[in-house]
């Protein structure tokens, strides 16, 4: 039950500590999985077609082949937390505890940083054949719409598994909103819209200076009108673009944006237990030390890619 605990805790701390992790969080983005050998899932391949007819003609039906499986691996990071002989000749028998208690808050902050990054983690460009690496942002919705394979599915030959992009190719001041506004219909089908916008530091520096003409932000903010009162309080400044969250993440790589649907389809899956395990301490045979090691597997899976977007090339003014 401790062990739990200890785990439920620094997934709480990694996740609440960077701001599309948190966004994750907030809506109910998170599934917590038992085992099982992959992360698989049904996505829409192709619909029947419908036909029209009158009176008593002759209506033929064509089967349709509605449905194929998106195959995510499981992935797996590790932060260690090492403490030697002399740190606890140095700290002393009745302040150990508190040595441990700063070596894991050290080890939570590097796995926040490697899930939260776009080395290791959700903002990575590894795809299945990398299983050293959280499938990344840069792989789902990459820069290229029609090459690639996504959850084990190639874009090339799955028309339906494309994603939608806007590159702004120039200054953001020539047309850095009108690439956006579009980028943001063409990921907008019947009664679903992005609901969480995430962009670099430079993108999000361009698009508040073009609004800032047009736009105001207040604080404290109430209501869901202007930003997420939540995650403010949490520490990241945000807005609502059509109702979407809009914030900055310093994951994101260069050059790129991302129009997500969070919980609808992208979300991060974590194998019950080892979202932030902290294993035991052992000392090894050769060196005077305690070892231990907090360890995550899971993985950021989506199942429609043609309902998000990249925006790419925007951090030029």
């Amino acid at each position: 039950m401790r062990d739990e605990l200890a785990s439920d805790v620094i997934f709480d701390n990694v996740t609440t500590r960077t701001s599309l992790l948190y966004a994750y969080k907030l809506m109910n983005a998170i599934d917590k999985v038992g085992g099982k050998p992959h992360l698989r899932y049904n996505i829409m391949k192709e619909l029947p077609t419908a036909t029209g007819y009158s009176d008593l003609d002759t209506i033929t039906p064509e089967r349709a082949d509605p449905v194929t499986s998106a195959v995510y691996e499981w992935k797996q990071l590790a932060a260690p937390v090492q403490v030697s002989g002399l740190d606890m000749i140095k700290t002393g028998d009745d302040g150990v505890e508190d040595l441990l208690a700063l070596m894991i808050a050290a080890a939570e902050t590097s796995l926040r940083e490697s899930l939260g990054g776009s080395t290791l983690g959700i903002f990575s460009d590894a795809g299945e054949s990398d299983v050293r690496k959280i499938t990344g942002l840069q792989n789902i919705l990459g820069t290229s719409t029609t090459t690639g394979t996504v959850g084990n599915i190639s874009r090339a030959t799955q028309t339906n598994w494309q994603h939608q992009s806007a590159n702004v190719s120039s200054a953001f001041t020539t047309n850095g909103l009108n690439r956006f506004r579009t980028l943001y219909r063409q990921c907008t089908y019947f009664d679903e819209s992005p609901n969480v916008i995430v962009l670099n530091g430079s993108t999000m520096d361009n698009f508040e200076r073009d609004l800032t003409s047009s736009f105001q932000v207040n604080l404290p903010i109430m209501g869901v009108s202007g930003g997420n009162e939540m995650m403010i309080e949490a520490g990241f400044p945000n807005i609502r673009y059509k109702g979407a969250l809009l914030f900055a993440d310093d994951g994101v790589p260069a050059n790129a944006g991302y129009f997500l649907q969070l919980g609808k389809y992208i979300r991060l899956v974590v194998r019950q237990g080892r979202e932030s395990e902290l294993g035991d301490f052992v000392k090894a045979q050769n060196k005077d030390d305690l070892v231990a090691w907090v360890y995550f597997a899971g993985n950021q899976v989506a199942t429609k890619l043609k309902s998000m977007g990249i925006l790419q090339n925007a951090d030029t003014y």
